[in-house]
Formats: C-alpha cells, structure tokens, sequence
C-alpha cells in the first residue's frame, strides 16, 4: 500500500472516529492489516456474484447503480435512507423496512462507509457498497445483529436529506 493512501486512511479513521472504543487499542498497521486480508474475501465475492465495482483508496467497494441529483451531502447533513445491510454469505443482517433518518442523526456519526459511500451520491441515488469491518464496526458486535468483524454488504438509497 503506498505511503498517500496509508496516510489518508490514517487521517480517515482519526477523523471520524478513532476516539471511538473500538479503536482505542487498534494501530494503524493492525487496521491496515485487516483491510488487506479482508480485501481477499470481498473480491472473492464480488468474483462469485459477477459485479462490477470501483474500490475506494480506504479499502472500500462500491457501485453507483443511480447518482440521484447533484447535490451532494456533508458530514453534517442528515440523511433519510432505505438500507440492507448483509454479511458475505449473503444473510441479510438488517434493513428499515422504509425509511429511516435514525432519528436526526448526522452522516457523520454513521460508520465510515456509509460517510465514503453516501457522498457519492445526491437525493433519489442508490448505491451498493462492500464495507471491512474497520470502515464498518470494527471488533464490536451490535448486539445479536451483526458480528465483530464483519465485513458489511450495504445496499443504500438516499431518499432525502437535511
């Protein structure tokens, strides 16, 4: 990996959230490390499901199935969205069922690839996004629901935001 995307990946996760618990004990080259093997399973599925993908400096993977409009949002804007979220063995994990603002909470207090992902996109756009789990929860667990570790498979769309 070179040293710009170690560095922008270092300024990410320190940015949005390496305060967080999480990463309290984390290194950067633990997080690093993670993306990079985590980075084998995802192209394994993205192989096996004949997707098409743009992979993001951060490790992340997306794909842009509607721009919406052209207004963008900030890390400061609050998004109403329609969301699944899956792991790599294509269990669905959780969804809205209709949208959801997670009562006014901001993009930036999201996990990070939802931040990378949403940004991509403007109001009435979707987009599919393949999230390591240092981008997504890291080694804790929600509850029942998902996993330490897991790598997320996060289909979005943007229906408004504020």
């Amino acid at each position: 990996m070179n040293v710009i995307l170690r560095y922008y990946l270092l300024f990410l996760l320190v940015l949005t959230g390496c305060s967080k618990q999480e990463y309290a004990n984390e290194t950067y080259e633990g997080v690093v490390d993670t993306i990079a093997k985590q980075d084998v399973q995802i192209q394994a599925y993205i192989s096996s499901h004949n997707l098409t993908m743009q992979k993001d400096p951060t490790g992340m993977y997306y794909k842009i199935y509607l721009a919406g409009d052209s207004l963008r949002m900030t890390e400061n804007s609050v998004p109403t969205i329609i969301y699944t979220r899956s792991n790599l063995q294509d269990s669905l994990l959780d969804a809205s069922f209709g949208s959801t603002n997670f009562d006014g909470r901001k993009l930036k207090d999201h996990i990070v690839g939802w931040q990378i992902g949403l940004q991509q996109i403007g109001k009435g756009g979707k987009i599919l996004m393949i999230i390591p789990s240092p981008l997504a929860f890291g080694k804790e667990a929600v509850g029942n629901i998902i996993p330490a570790n897991t790598i997320l498979v996060c289909e979005v769309e943007l229906v408004d935001f504020q």
